[in-house]
């Protein structure tokens, strides 16, 4: 239950939330792997988030919503895969769904809490 609860704060965070907020739930050195990008370490990954935002698909200005579904999570310790779906999904009447994807995680536990250690995004 924490590591969904992590991921679906990424969702809401993502969304609604600030950046710094978002940089909570990764761990120092953090991967990100999409289509067309890959950074690393947390500020980098900030930064890239933040270019996402800039253009619109995500953030408080967006209108937009992750929604995340079909998860899977594996525990092995402090260590832990998680496979999920998600959905861009606009605001507007009608609702659309901008992209649709999935999330393959590797999180780790700090100090107690679980951590985004590694996230491949595939659309």
């Amino acid at each position: 239950m924490e590591i969904t609860n992590v991921l679906a704060a990424f969702a809401r965070l993502a969304d609604a939330g600030a950046l710094e907020e978002l940089g909570d739930l990764f761990t120092a050195d953090v991967e990100w792997s999409m289509p067309g990008a890959t950074w690393r370490g947390r500020a980098e990954v900030l930064s890239g988030l933040g270019s996402m935002r800039d253009l619109g698909h995500a953030g408080p200005d967006s209108g937009n919503r992750h929604v995340i579904t079909n998860q899977e999570v594996y525990v092995d310790h402090d260590r832990a895969t998680a496979r999920s779906s998600f959905l861009l999904v606009s605001q507007g009447t009608p609702a659309a769904i901008l992209a649709v994807g999935s999330y393959h995680d590797e999180l780790l536990r700090e100090d107690g809490q679980w951590l985004i250690a590694r996230r491949e995004v595939t659309t």
